[in-house]
């Protein structure tokens, strides 16, 4: 159909022929579109020949109407135009290019040639278009009252109770949503004012180290510059020959060496900043659950880490600070007394002063183990009751008691340095 329509089409509208005309070349081109080629071709005394749109063949002509028409071609034009206004027969599905121009009144379906062969409409009764149509007709006015009478009212009823059950669910997840957005846009809120505010305590621990470390770092580069300044100095008048300008160098020189001597250098070892670093252990974060977020400790609330309002239990300083305070007043009596025993006692003179001389060894080891005996207290005051801890006071002082026996016992005996330092473990150990 494509390929004929193609051949009825006017090369130069590209339409179908309206009233075509035929040249002496036996082209054929509709009348209108020749009338506006041949306007072009009109001359006051005579007519040019016109040439052949397609084969450019001259023709003499008188105007349009003096050219043949081709009634051939018109009519056939005429009889494709009405059968290109007829709906277009549909095709089988199984068998292609096949028309489906049969109708099987068993199945109630349209089928081809090929398929009224076949053994799925063995033994079935056919009927044409036209027989189908009447029967199909008089079938769908009932199909159609069936339908008019169906139960439309009680499906309205059923979807208008689908669709409100249906907004009241999507509103219910809406809220639902709406407060999951609100409660994790809190968390990240607390998350972020909690890491603010760890962080703004991290500042302040930097504070803390530089003023820890940076007096003495300047000091040091100070005292370092001044000898850079010595040593200027000194090779600037070392090859000096005349005196009173040697001497008056000398003198500057000698002054600069006095600031190096009074420049003392603090220790080595690294200086105590306080707690607050000691304090950041992210670990401890990991055991925290949501809601407890908002309640991790900073560093500043008592230099340790919390969570809501459980705290350690603080230790009884007390015992220890009386035991620390009993213990040097007795090590303070016993060594005068040891001092008033070796004055007369001139064989143990050597030991005395050894004692002596390491008394502030000994006093600095007693601060140390004291130190220890709190920490110590403070890790196990949180594992017993009070009751526990009663009978542990009263059994340190009776262990107290007995330490001071033998420690009397052993001073009168005139045994050496090591006598405090067994009392003082042993003490410690009770």
């Amino acid at each position: 159909m494509e390929q004929l329509e193609e051949e009825l089409t006017c090369p130069i509208c590209c339409c179908l022929f309206d009233d075509p005309r035929v040249l002496l070349c036996s082209h054929s081109f509709c009348k209108k579109c020749l009338e506006g080629l041949l306007e072009g071709h009109r001359g006051p005394i005579f007519r040019t020949p016109f040439k052949c749109p397609t084969c450019r063949k001259e023709s003499p002509h008188n105007g349009a109407n003096s050219l043949q028409i081709n009634y051939s071609l018109r009519d056939i034009v005429e009889k494709y135009s009405k059968i290109r206004v007829l709906p277009k027969m549909p095709s089988c599905a199984q068998h292609c290019g096949q028309p489906l121009n049969m109708f099987c009144a068993t199945d109630l379906k349209l089928i081809c040639g090929f398929c009224a062969t076949t053994d799925d409409h063995k033994g079935h009764r056919f009927c044409s278009l036209e027989d189908a149509y009447e029967q199909e007709k008089a079938a769908f006015e009932e199909l159609l009252r069936g339908v008019e009478s169906w139960r439309s009212a009680d499906m309205l009823s059923c979807l208008e109770t689908l669709q409100s059950s249906r907004k009241k669910a999507l509103q219910s997840v809406t809220k639902d949503a709406e407060k999951v957005t609100e409660y994790f846009d809190k968390l990240i809120g607390a998350l972020e004012s909690k890491k603010n505010e760890i962080l703004s305590d991290v500042e302040t621990v930097k504070l803390v180290v530089m003023q820890a470390y940076d007096p003495e770092i300047s000091k040091l580069s100070a005292a370092l510059e001044e000898q850079r300044r010595a040593l200027s100095i000194a090779d600037s008048f070392r090859s000096v020959s005349d005196p009173s300008c040697f001497l008056q160098q000398m003198q500057e020189f000698r002054e600069k060496f006095r600031v190096l001597q009074e420049t003392t250098l603090p220790p080595k070892k690294e200086m105590d900043v306080g707690p607050l670093v000691r304090n950041f252990d992210v670990k401890k974060w990991d055991s925290l659950r949501l809601r407890e977020v908002d309640k991790i400790s900073v560093p500043h609330e008592n230099g340790s880490y919390r969570v809501g309002d459980s705290r350690r239990a603080s230790a009884p300083k007390w015992i220890v600070v009386f035991m620390m305070s009993l213990l040097l007043s007795t090590l303070l009596l016993l060594l005068r007394w040891h001092n008033d025993l070796t004055a007369h006692m001139k064989p143990h003179l050597t030991t005395a002063s050894v004692h002596l001389s390491h008394t502030t060894d000994y006093l600095q080891g007693l601060t140390s183990m004291c130190t220890g005996l709190i920490t110590a207290e403070m890790r196990h005051t949180t594992m017993i009751d009070r009751s526990a801890a009663t009978e542990r006071v009263d059994h340190g002082s009776s262990s107290l008691s007995k330490a001071f026996s033998r420690l009397f016992i052993a001073c009168g005996a005139g045994e050496s340095k090591e006598i405090l330092v067994g009392f003082f473990w042993t003490t410690v150990v009770a």
